[in-house]
């Protein structure tokens, strides 16, 4: 059934299967948007977390979808620029980030063999920024697409209501026709 809101009415209106199917593909666009910042962002000590981003779209026969994201938990403290060392109510003052140890005295090397000087942390924001505008993105084209199945159903009862509105006037005005 072809329905519009008036604008285009030679597009129909969008179903709850190309709901879920532009959810799937934004459950994918995440994960590659997320590897590729990773990797922009050189995330990659272990490559670990770039490996283990996965993403899976659920969905019940009804309109109810639920999308899910998992990845390794340090991916967080690297987006925040935290991690070891770092605890609930330390106050800030942290050890480790005293300036007069900074420089090549305090280089270390780190698990994955990459030598760090004693630079503080800093956020390397893979994750928060992308997803919160992608979601905002979800949210109105969800929106959308709701909004166009709802004006072609309204659309739809509209006319029928003029349709059965018409006939019955149309048979009180002039009666039944006989022939």
């Amino acid at each position: 059934m072809m329905r519009g809101s008036g604008k285009n009415d030679n597009r129909p209106a969008a179903t709850a299967e190309d709901r879920l199917k532009y959810q799937k593909e934004w459950e994918k666009m995440m994960v590659t948007i997320w590897r590729e910042k990773i990797m922009r962002l050189h995330v990659v000590d272990t490559t670990s977390l770039h490996r283990e981003i996965t993403g899976n779209t659920l969905s019940s026969g009804t309109d109810l979808a639920t999308i899910q994201h998992k990845f390794m938990q340090y991916g967080i403290f690297q987006d925040c620029g935290t991690g070891r060392g770092y605890s609930k109510g330390n106050g800030g003052n942290l050890s480790f980030l005293d300036p007069r140890l900074r420089g090549k005295e305090y280089a270390r090397k780190q698990k994955s063999g990459k030598v760090t000087l004693g630079e503080p942390r800093k956020p390397r924001e893979w994750f928060s920024r992308a997803y919160f505008a992608s979601v905002m993105v979800l949210k109105e084209q969800m929106a959308y697409m709701y909004g166009e199945e709802f004006c072609g159903m309204l659309v739809d009862k509209i006319e029928e209501a003029n349709h059965k509105r018409s006939t019955s006037m149309r048979s009180r005005l002039w009666g039944s026709r006989k022939r």
